[in-house]
């Protein structure tokens, strides 16, 4: 995936029609949230950010799972935490330096 390795912010961010309709707003400040704090630790940033998320279960605890990964340089952050309703979904933002847009991987 990308060559193309980014340092700034992601300034001007959308989201497709299809996030808006099916992704909650809590979960796209979570994505974002994610890309920010890679850039906040000035992690050189790979033009496409790719976010598995899945539902795990720990006991009878319904818990959401995201995987936050990039090619270049290869990084692979994931977490879990407790929600009534876990996603399954895989979700791209691609920066292009004047803008970032969170999509899911179909859309692409």
């Amino acid at each position: 995936m990308g060559d193309k390795v980014l340092n700034h912010k992601f300034n001007n961010r959308y989201v497709t029609r299809g996030v808006r309709l099916e992704l909650p707003p809590e979960m796209q400040i979570i994505l974002w949230s994610m890309v920010d704090e890679n850039i906040k630790k000035g992690l050189p940033m790979d033009y496409l950010q790719i976010f598995e998320l899945k539902p795990v279960y720990l006991d009878d605890i319904k818990m959401q799972e995201i995987s936050h990964k990039q090619e270049q340089p290869r990084r692979t952050n994931t977490f879990a935490f407790e929600t009534d309703n876990p996603i399954s979904a895989k979700i791209f933002i691609i920066d292009s330096i004047e803008y970032s847009t969170m999509m899911f991987n179909y859309e692409y």
